[in-house]
């Protein structure tokens, strides 16, 4: 299979070039996170060869960045709307959670999502990788430790924001989404069966924008 997947959800995205040979990645940094810049870095990856050689074109919708997930999740709905390619939307907490060493059984993807909670999702690893165990959720830091196995490990900047809540468990507070990650998601999905519309394709954002939030406010 040829996947390309894209996720700016977070530092350290870009997009991704899965095929039978291997992975190659391209990091995009914040500060150049734009339309433009995106598919400079998709068609490095390509190389002479067009999307529409591509079977799947893969996005990590989320949680994370607002403006980065909506570049992301446009980028790839033109894009295989163009080819008519299926897509596939992959949560990012699945690449952050890779972030972890190898021999974490258990391992909880936490994003700092403000006002004391946390974006998070529990993995536990088997012989297939790190397995989803539940759902994707927006919950207050505590609640999310609340019930972790004492040797979970946590993946992510909610990790040092709350060390008072995390403190007791091993961690790392880096948390780059790994589009490569995605692409391999979303492979193993498409070949299970699972595809998705181009114009289906919606970010997973979990909460609102601050500006929402605000603009929720003055109108109450």
């Amino acid at each position: 299979m040829r996947v390309l997947a894209i996720d700016l959800s977070g530092a350290g995205g870009g997009a991704a070039l899965l095929t039978p040979e291997g992975v190659q990645s391209a990091v995009l940094p914040v500060e150049v996170r734009r339309g433009r810049d995106l598919l400079l870095a998709v068609k490095g990856l390509l190389g002479g060869q067009g999307v529409d050689d591509l079977d799947l074109v893969a996005c990590g919708i989320g949680p994370g960045s607002f403006t980065g997930i909506r570049i992301a999740v446009s980028t790839v709905a033109t894009l295989a709307y163009a080819a008519e390619l299926p897509v596939l939307g992959v949560g990012s907490l699945h690449g952050v959670a890779t972030n972890a060493p190898a021999e974490a059984e258990w391992v909880l993807a936490a994003l700092d999502a403000r006002r004391d909670h946390v974006f998070c999702a529990l993995f536990r690893r088997t012989t297939e990788g790190l397995e989803l165990q539940g759902d994707y959720r927006h919950v207050p830091a505590a609640e999310a430790a609340a019930g972790l196995p004492g040797d979970a490990f946590i993946v992510g900047d909610a990790y040092s924001r709350y060390a008072e809540v995390f403190g007791g468990f091993g961690g790392t507070p880096e948390a780059h989404p790994r589009p490569g990650v995605i692409a391999s998601v979303a492979a193993a999905r498409f070949e299970a069966g699972e595809r998705e519309d181009p114009v289906d394709l919606r970010p997973l954002y979990l909460r609102l924008s601050d500006p929402e939030v605000r603009r929720s406010g003055r109108e109450s």
